[in-house]
Parts: C-alpha cells; structure tokens; sequence
C-alpha cells in the first residue's frame, strides 16, 4: 500500500512541477523571474523545476497567487490533469 501512495504521489509531484514550468514558459517568465515575482528563492525554483526539491505548501501558493497570477483553481483545474507527463530517459 505504501508504495502505491508513493507512486502516486510522485505521479502528482512530477504533474504539479511540469504545470508550473508550461505555465512559466506560457507567460515567457525565466525561472528567475518567476521566482522573484513568487518571492521564493531563485535556488528552490530552480531546484522544483529539475526536480530536487519537493515543493512546500506554502511556496506552491505562492508560486500560484504571487508568481502566475492565477487562483488556486484555475490552476489545478485548467489542464492539470491533462498535462503531458515527463518521458524518462533511457539509458544507453
């Protein structure tokens, strides 16, 4: 059962990181310009966005209200779950 949760919830992690980098992108913001719109360190964005770091509640709203200019809702419910998931690379 653990594991479920666990895959799941990296599922989500990596859904939530590649909305916030479409919707970054979408508004032609750099990571540093999203980070200090969102007043989150310029080192965590960049840490979410290669997929470092996990996210805190907090700086996902922030990064949310603050930096996209969005509500919450609009957020999750706008393509979140439709957004294409990150292909893992192969090993040669």
């Amino acid at each position: 059962m653990k594991s479920e949760f666990s895959n799941l919830e990296k599922k989500y992690l990596e859904k939530l990181v590649t909305r916030i980098i479409f919707l970054r992108k979408e508004k032609g913001y750099s990571q540093e310009k999203l980070a200090n719109e969102s007043e989150v360190a310029r080192s965590l964005m960049r840490g979410y966005e290669r997929r470092e770091r996990n996210i805190s509640f907090g700086n996902l709203i922030r990064i949310i209200k603050l930096g996209l200019d969005m509500t919450v809702e609009e957020f999750f419910s706008e393509g979140f779950d439709s957004a294409p998931e990150k292909k893992k690379r192969k090993n040669s």
